[in-house]
């Protein structure tokens, strides 16, 4: 087979197969030990090898196997076509979609082999192709559960470069938890930083990181696992919060103070609330009602320049020292224009943790203002 060349690297394995289900055939796959540069955009890449009786009728047949699986490279060698076939034969021939069946379910017993018994190859697999693969969950229907059961994710819970399956996260559940937790982020530095993981820490909830942009598209279409409710830690409301036994103080200078934050951010944020899920940080935006996961928001307007985000909830943490001060503050001058200062650096700093802050020189200027107030 004019496949077999140097062009390609030693197969990380490989099948040989023949005669199954009424069709004649015989498929020697590769799954290659590098992924090319541009693993996302493999349009124009050359996929498998289609011949009959070793006479090759397409180079490039991409119709032998998902989308998806695309990065999957080899010859396919079959009695059951014409010499003569076209393209357009190929792609409904009923041959073609058994072929393409058994193929994808040799593929999957190939990969699910590996996870089971050969966890680092598995991995380095993983790493290298699973942004492709991944996308199979909004496209394969038929092996849908089967992809969700190989995803690995990195945790809260997991040592720096580790990956868990679900089933891994819903054994170690806490008793009691009835939702899977995520939070998307850049890098998993960035997200063990931000405030939002706080609650979630100190109650020794795992949390799982998003990390890839291809993970923001598929995990709103998976909804549930193990019949449990994926989460992201960044809404407003979950059940975890819900059932908190953290008291948030109740009284009229807290209600006055939360006034005054409203009064001050007026339009640009949808509510501004006590927080139960700060431990450590004074304030935190998270998600409304009706907006979406932080990443998706940013890839939204990296798309299209006029996309407008939703509005988020302030959440403030009334037992913060730096809030507990301007309370004392309020309470000696509701006036006091540096509330509405500190007011404001709060919420841009809340904004810059999120990479949302398009002002950053008013920011630092505001600081400055704070700091010369602060050392008078």
């Amino acid at each position: 087979y004019k496949f077999i060349s140097n062009d390609y690297e030693a197969p990380l394995g490989y099948f040989h197969h023949a005669i199954e289900g009424n069709v004649n055939f015989k498929a020697l796959l590769f799954i290659p030990k590098t992924e090319p540069l541009d693993l996302m955009q493999l349009r124009e890449e050359k996929s498998l090898h289609l011949y009959c009786n070793k006479v090759l009728i397409q180079d490039d047949c991409k119709d032998l196997v998902p989308e998806y699986l695309r990065f999957v490279k080899g010859v396919v060698d079959t009695e059951d076509l014409p010499l003569n076939v076209s393209r357009e034969v190929t792609q409904s021939s009923p041959v073609m979609l058994k072929i393409r069946q058994i193929l994808t379910a040799k593929i999957f017993s190939f990969i699910e082999n590996w996870a089971n018994t050969e966890k680092e190859k598995f991995e380095e697999f993983y790493r290298k192709f699973g942004p492709l693969f991944k996308l199979g969950i909004n496209s394969d229907f038929t092996n849908r559960d089967k992809i969700i059961d190989l995803l690995r994710f990195e945790t809260s819970k997991t040592k720096k470069g580790e990956l868990a399956s679900l089933k891994d996260y819903t054994l170690r559940m806490a008793s009691g938890q009835k939702e899977i937790y995520y939070f998307s982020g850049e890098t998993r530095e960035i997200i063990e930083k931000n405030p939002n993981l706080e609650y979630f820490t100190k109650h020794d909830l795992e949390v799982i990181f998003l990390t890839h942009p291809v993970d923001i598209f598929i995990f709103p279409s998976i909804r549930e696992y193990d019949k449990k409710q994926f989460v992201s830690i960044d809404k407003a409301e979950f059940d975890a919060l819900k059932e908190s036994k953290i008291k948030t103080p109740e009284n009229k200078l807290d209600d006055s103070l939360i006034t005054l934050f409203k009064d001050t951010l007026g339009e640009r944020v949808e509510d501004v609330k006590s927080s139960k899920r700060l431990v450590d940080s004074p304030v935190t935006l998270v998600q409304g009602k009706d907006g979406m996961d932080a990443q998706m928001e940013k890839m939204m307007k990296m798309m299209n320049k006029d996309f407008v985000a939703a509005k988020k909830v302030l959440e403030v943490n009334l037992e913060h020292p730096l809030v507990k001060n301007l309370a004392r503050r309020y309470l000696a001058n509701a006036g006091d224009p540096m509330l509405k200062t500190c007011i404001e650096q709060l919420y841009e700093g809340a904004l810059f943790l999120d990479g949302a802050l398009k002002t950053p020189t008013d920011f630092l200027k505001r600081m400055n203002e704070i700091m010369t107030e602060a050392t008078k």
